[in-house]
């Protein structure tokens, strides 16, 4: 890859502001109370995964919906000439995982799954249907960061999946809202992907029965984990695209990184890191045509670092890809990022 020496000034500098974003957590650190749980007890819910081969074999620990779930529009507003519409629905899931069941399903708000859609108000049109980011999903916010209303006007209905523990899925305790990403609780992790995959399958059931012709994801950083994610589970979808996405957990922050009540041996770090990456996209293979995926990244992002998104491109044999300069906040060419993804859309007959 031959990178200029200006480009990979700006590609450091964009690393540089990541940088300053990843100083909050480690300020913070010393402030987050140590989990209260013994070894034992830990390990035996990391062990769970490991026993029961979903460490090794991924796949095999995901399940989807047998039907559609029930649904309803809760809430309904004007949007350009059509209507925005918040659509609520009950998640089936169940929690594998035996000694984590009363502490998940503990969280009431989380019960209740959600889709935000734009659309035109008629049936048969094409829906791009969007995964935010970590610690997101305001549908507010979504529609900048999506760019909504362009792609509305080009005549695709929108919509935008809340993630498990976000939004109005999250607790109530602002202590417990990045609830869904926690290197102390490696199997509270793991059951909030396996929901997640599951109301994302029941939500493309739900668009497909409220007309819905064809349904493509795009999601970003953690919505790109999980876009990259599904494409491996499912091919139920056109297309997956994947803005500086997050494939690989471990970095920046993963179970080492995270103080204990006990100590953890390098066996024990072993069984953590196992359990915390096994559901990473690297581990598997996409059920879509590579001609059907698009990943765009950025080459100094240390948030969701580079190292692994190109590694992913390498296993999955090279699909479309763009990779951009700067980092994952700072971007210094961001309109090629638009022109590649527009183009995607158009290649695929979206627009």
């Amino acid at each position: 890859m031959d990178i200029s020496f200006y480009k990979r000034g700006l590609d450091k500098l964009g690393g540089f502001v990541d940088g300053l974003f990843l100083t909050i957590p480690r300020i913070l650190k010393p402030m987050k109370p140590v989990r209260d749980i013994d070894r034992n007890t830990y390990e035996k819910e990391v062990d769970f995964y490991i026993e029961n081969g979903y460490a090794d074999h991924p796949g095999r620990f995901f399940d989807f919906p047998d039907t559609m779930p029930g649904y309803q529009v809760v809430e309904e507003m004007p949007f350009d000439d059509g209507k925005r519409q918040l659509v609520s629905f009950k998640s089936g899931y169940e929690v594998k995982n035996p000694l984590k069941r009363n502490s998940y399903y503990s969280h009431q708000s989380n019960h209740t799954g959600y889709l935000v859609r734009w659309t035109h108000g008629n049936k048969g049109r094409k829906t791009v249907l969007c995964l935010h980011g970590y610690m997101l999903g305001d549908p507010d916010q979504a529609e900048k960061m999506f760019r909504i209303r362009n792609l509305y006007r080009m005549g695709l209905d929108v919509s935008l999946f809340i993630t498990p523990f976000h939004w109005r899925r999250a607790p109530e305790s602002r202590r417990q809202r990045g609830i869904f990403l926690q290197p102390d609780d490696v199997a509270m992790t793991c059951e909030c992907f396996g929901q997640a995959m599951y109301d994302l399958y029941s939500s493309i059931q739900i668009l497909a029965d409220m007309g819905s012709h064809e349904t493509g994801i795009i999601g970003a950083s953690l919505g790109g984990y999980i876009a990259a994610l599904f494409a491996c589970l499912s091919n139920r979808i056109s297309f997956t695209a994947m803005m500086v996405p997050s494939v690989n957990l471990s970095k920046p922050f993963g179970p080492g990184f995270i103080k204990m009540p006990f100590q953890v041996d390098p066996l024990l770090g072993e069984k953590l890191d196992r359990v915390w990456g096994f559901h990473s996209p690297l581990n598997l293979k996409p059920r879509i045509a590579g001609e059907n995926i698009l990943v765009i990244a950025s080459r100094g992002d240390r948030l969701c670092p580079f190292e692994h998104v190109r590694l992913l491109c390498e296993k999955w044999g090279w699909p479309p890809h763009r990779f951009m300069t700067g980092g994952h906040w700072l971007v210094f060419n961001g309109k090629a990022r638009g022109k590649a993804w527009y183009r995607f859309l158009a290649d695929k007959g979206f627009i």
